[in-house]
C-alpha cells in the first residue's frame, strides 16, 4: 500500500533481481526511478529494466551495462538510451561527469551542462543529485527542471567537505541556479 500510494519510488542496484522485480511489480502506476549504482550491479539487473521503470539514472559505463551497447561516443550514448526507451523506459538521465548530463526522453535528447564548482570531495554528489531530481518531480516540475536542480545540488555537495552537506536546502539550490 505504501508503494502504491507513493509519488515516486526510487530503487537501486543493491537489490537482488528477485527483489527488484517484486518492487517493480508493486509499483504499477508509480513513477519508478532506477539508480544502477555500479556496472556489475547494472549488468546483473539489466533484464528487469522495462516499462515498469519510468526513469534510469546511469553514468556512461552503467548505461553500457544496462543496454548491452557501447557508450564511448556521444552517438553511442544516445543509441544506448534509445535502446532503453525501446524497452519502455520513458526517461534516461545519463551522468557525464564534469560535462554534465544527457537527459533523453522518447521525443528528444537534451545535453545539460554541469554547474561550475570547486571540487572538495565528490562523495555524496550522486545521492544529492538524485534526491534533488526527485524533489522537483514530486513538486510537479518537468524532468529538465528536475535535472537542472539535481546538477546544482551535486555542485553544492562536491564543493563541501561533508558527504551530506548540512546546509543543502531547496533555497540554496535555487540561489545557485540563479547565479548561472
Amino acid at each position: 500500500d505504501t508503494i502504491a500510494a507513493a509519488g515516486v519510488l526510487v530503487v537501486d542496484g543493491n537489490l537482488s533481481l528477485d527483489a527488484l522485480n517484486f518492487a517493480l511489480d508493486l509499483s504499477a502506476g508509480v513513477h519508478t526511478i532506477f539508480e544502477p549504482v555500479s556496472v556489475p550491479k547494472a549488468t546483473g539487473l539489466r533484464d528487469a529494466i522495462d516499462d515498469r521503470v519510468y526513469a534510469v539514472t546511469p553514468n556512461r559505463d552503467e548505461l553500457a551495462a544496462l543496454s548491452g551497447l557501447p557508450t564511448r561516443t556521444d552517438r553511442q550514448v544516445r543509441s544506448a538510451a534509445d535502446a532503453l526507451h525501446a524497452r519502455g523506459v520513458e526517461l534516461v538521465w545519463v551522468r557525464l561527469g564534469e560535462r554534465g548530463s544527457l537527459l533523453s526522453t522518447t521525443d528528444r535528447a537534451l545535453e545539460l551542462a554541469a554547474v561550475p564548482t570547486t571540487v572538495v570531495d565528490v562523495t555524496g554528489a550522486g545521492d544529492s543529485m538524485l534526491g534533488a531530481f526527485c524533489h522537483v518531480l514530486l513538486a510537479g516540475g518537468s524532468p529538465e527542471e528536475a535535472a537542472r536542480f539535481g546538477h546544482a545540488a551535486a555542485a553544492l555537495t562536491i564543493a563541501s567537505p561533508h558527504t551530506v552537506r548540512p546546509d543543502l536546502t531547496p533555497r540554496l539550490i535555487r540561489a545557485t541556479l540563479d547565479q548561472e
